[in-house]
């Protein structure tokens, strides 16, 4: 309705309509000399600083009619100003001029819902005196829609399902509005409810944003299989709406059917080429069924489309990195292009450094030494809480026979990521170049205990999921 305002402008705005005082944009062309009407029209142009200049040292008139305007006009421009105690003061003050006026009244005590919410503080008499009033049922479902609405911002998912709950009763063939109370229910946590009403919703109108909340509402109940039914449903429903699509491809990954997930991702690539983000998550895909080729195809692909996103670089460099198959140059050029464009960035240092370090060694070549070691030393010193840098950093001091700077930047190594077994594996090393065996033998054991249980595809596959559902949900 007022697409262009903030949410509590819309709030106020939408209350005040019940009284008809919502103003059209256009203002006249020539100001009036009149401070009051040239608040008004201020207001209707949404100036509302000016607004308020105008309106500052005004004595509100004597008339009771034109006071009750005159306190309507000014809540309006503090609504606008987002001043909403304020607001509900000069509501406050209108409606005890007219307690005859049941729009008045109910519009005084939206205002103090609002200003009460904006301030944290119990709203539980305003929701009593809203939920008292005896309206005309186009009037009342308007009022609870508006509460509704009004707390769902406020995050009282609870108490919004009452609102929602007496709208729908007042509109039982509204889909809209038993939408709206299912995910309220399910925001609240009461799933079964979420689930009814879902249900009830679809008997109305079914649509792919109603599917997608059916799929969450079974996702959440444990219920993987119809979950994805669901999914499936919202993309058929709206084809061309790209999170419909990774969505599905999420709930597919959570639950490691790779296969599935590729073929809704490849669709998706075909429909939506210009999307870095399900190239993000195909490479991610490929990558966990050992299709490393293709991965590193998909995510240099995603680079092009999006050259400045620091984690489309990242997923690029970790799997570059991690792979066992001898880096693609065209990744290794595009990661560290990336690296010298951000050279405040620790991982993006760390991911080239390590990568050139790998490449190095799989070519017993050291004549890039003194890059390696002045990139890795730059990302310890930049991130030093971060693992990849220290760890890498170690390695490379390693490779370089430097044993006491390898020592430090291993330990440090694994006190940050104390569950990798090629840590303390290159620790036992180091330890044992130093000729402290005791710490060497320590370090093997401990290498031995992190990959007990686990195989180092099986981690890298979990991690790798991991890090997709964070990017999704991002």
């Amino acid at each position: 309705m007022f697409p262009h305002m903030p949410p509590f402008l819309q709030t106020f705005c939408s209350l005040l309509l019940l009284l008809e005082v919502c103003f059209t944009q256009a203002p006249p062309s020539k100001p009036p000399s009149d401070p009051v009407q040239r608040a008004v029209q201020l207001s209707r142009a949404h100036r509302y600083k000016e607004a308020a200049a105008a309106l500052h040292g005004v004595t509100p008139p004597v008339d009771g009619p034109r006071r009750i305007s005159f306190f309507r006009l000014r809540a309006s421009i503090e609504s606008g100003l987002g001043q909403s105690s304020a607001a509900a003061l000069d509501m406050e003050a209108a409606a005890k001029l007219a307690p005859e006026n049941l729009d008045l009244q109910v519009a005084a005590s939206l205002a103090h819902l609002v200003a009460q919410l904006d301030s944290h503080v119990s709203p539980a008499q305003s929701l009593e005196a809203l939920r008292n009033f005896r309206l005309p049922d186009d009037k009342e479902l308007q009022l609870r829609l508006q509460m509704a609405e009004t707390l769902t911002r406020a995050n009282l998912f609870a108490e919004a399902a009452k609102d929602f709950a007496a709208a729908s009763s007042l509109a039982p063939r509204r889909a809209d509005i038993f939408f709206n109370l299912a995910l309220a229910h399910f925001q609240d946590g009461d799933l079964d409810a979420a689930m009814a009403s879902a249900e009830r919703a679809k008997s109305v109108e079914d649509s792919a944003s109603l599917e997608s909340l059916l799929g969450d509402i079974q996702e959440r109940r444990g219920d993987s299989l119809a979950a994805v039914h669901s999914y499936q449903a919202a993309v058929t429903l709206e084809p061309s709406v790209e999170q419909h699509h990774l969505v599905l491809a999420r709930e597919l990954l959570a639950h490691q059917t790779f296969d599935a997930a590729i073929v809704v991702l490849e669709q998706s690539a075909q429909i939506f080429p210009q999307s870095a983000r399900v190239k993000i998550l195909l490479g991610l895909t490929y990558y966990v069924v050992d299709r490393s080729t293709d991965s590193i195809r998909s995510l240099l692909e995603a680079t092009q489309l999006d050259p400045q996103d620091d984690l489309t670089f990242r997923y690029l460099g970790e799997i570059t990195l991690e792979d066992t198959a001898t880096p693609n140059p065209a990744a290794v050029s595009r990661v560290c292009a990336f690296a010298d464009s951000h050279p405040s960035s620790g991982t993006a240092n760390a991911l080239c450094g390590g990568i050139l370090l790998r490449v190095a060694e799989d070519n017993g070549d050291a004549s890039h030494r003194p890059e390696i070691l002045r990139r890795l030393q730059r990302a310890a010193r930049i991130a030093p809480k971060d693992a990849l840098a220290r760890c890498q950093s170690g390695r490379a001091f390693e490779w370089s026979g430097q044993w006491v700077a390898a020592r430090v930047q291993l330990e440090n190594c694994i006190q940050l990521d104390p569950e990798s077994p090629e840590a303390h594996y290159h620790l036992a090393r180091v330890y044992r170049r130093l000729g402290l065996t005791a710490l060497a033998d320590q370090q093997t054991a401990r290498q031995q205990q992190a990959a007990q249980g686990k195989s180092e595809e099986s981690a890298r596959r979990n991690n790798t999921v991991t890090k997709f559902l964070v990017l999704i949900d991002h």
